[in-house]
């Protein structure tokens, strides 16, 4: 039985891994049907303008996570992701997972202003009203959230003010050692303009009013270097922001993401981490109700 079991989660990884029907098992796995209020809610007139919301079915934080999926900017959608929202709302969160406009239909900065749209939409507003905003990414959406987090232009461009997020999460981002010249297709996507290329760097928007920070990275990660997470975190410490990063040994791109879901948490304690960063960041509720 044990050893059927082995085999079972090691094939599940390795779907997730790949790219194939991983994501759909762990939806299934994590009930994310059960916690999944509202879908593909208009916040555009793009089809790829819509959002789905996830409540928890206990009692609620005070905290609203936008949660941003990559896929190197040209893929992805949301409704893959439904067991990182689940697994969330298990702990009390309301959860935001909006889709946003790719390459090659567009380029840098239109998806991050996509998902700064998506955050300005009026069910997102009315879900944050009187509770706490988070900005979440992973990989590629890890650096969209991070620019909304921390460069004013995006939130301001929408009517809101920078200030309402009250915490950013980083899943091994790429937010620094990444310039679109290295790579000619990375410069398809953010341009030949050497300045915007370094606006797009997350470490170049670091300012005292930064929201506290949560950078989790696998030691193991070959997509996005770890040294990425050690230069946002010295920068964000020099400018006197708050934040923890954590390294988590033999874990990788993409487990550190698929280890939120079950009955893959023995990967890395990503939710578990991300839960207790944000317990004292939600207007001082009490986050949590663990259920399973």
């Amino acid at each position: 039985m044990y050893v059927c079991i082995g085999f079972f989660v090691l094939a599940l990884t390795l779907g997730v891994l790949s790219g194939c029907s991983g994501t759909g098992v762990l939806n299934a796995l994590n009930r994310a049907d059960h916690y999944q209020t509202a879908k593909g809610i208009a916040y555009g007139p793009h089809e790829r303008q819509r959002l789905d919301i996830y409540r928890p079915r206990e009692s609620a934080n005070a905290c609203v996570i936008v949660f941003v999926y990559g896929g190197s900017w040209d893929s992805g959608a949301k409704q893959q992701y439904g067991f990182v929202a689940a697994a969330l709302a298990r702990r009390g969160y309301t959860v935001v997972v909006p889709d946003y406009r790719l390459y090659p239909e567009v380029t840098h900065p239109t998806f991050v202003a996509d998902v700064a749209k998506a955050v300005a939409s009026e069910p997102v507003q009315q879900l944050i009203a009187d509770k706490t905003l988070v900005m979440m990414g992973h990989s590629a959406g890890a650096m969209i959230a991070g620019l909304i987090s921390y460069d004013v232009k995006y939130l301001q461009a929408v009517g809101l003010n920078p200030d309402i997020i009250a915490a950013y999460v980083s899943l091994a981002g790429p937010h620094d050692y990444f310039l679109p010249t290295q790579n000619p297709r990375w410069a398809n996507i953010f341009g030949d303009d050497e300045a915007e290329q370094v606006a797009a760097l997350t470490v170049n928007h670091i300012r005292a009013t930064n929201p506290p920070t949560l950078i989790l990275h696998g030691a193991s990660d070959e997509t996005v270097t770890p040294k990425s997470a050690v230069s946002l975190e010295q920068k964000l410490k020099t400018a006197g922001v708050s934040v923890t990063r954590k390294t988590y040994p033999e874990v990788t791109h993409v487990k550190i993401l698929a280890a939120m879901g079950r009955p893959l948490g023995f990967l890395a304690p990503t939710l578990d981490d991300v839960d207790e960063f944000l317990q004292m960041r939600c207007n001082g509720a009490s986050v949590g109700s663990h259920a399973h």
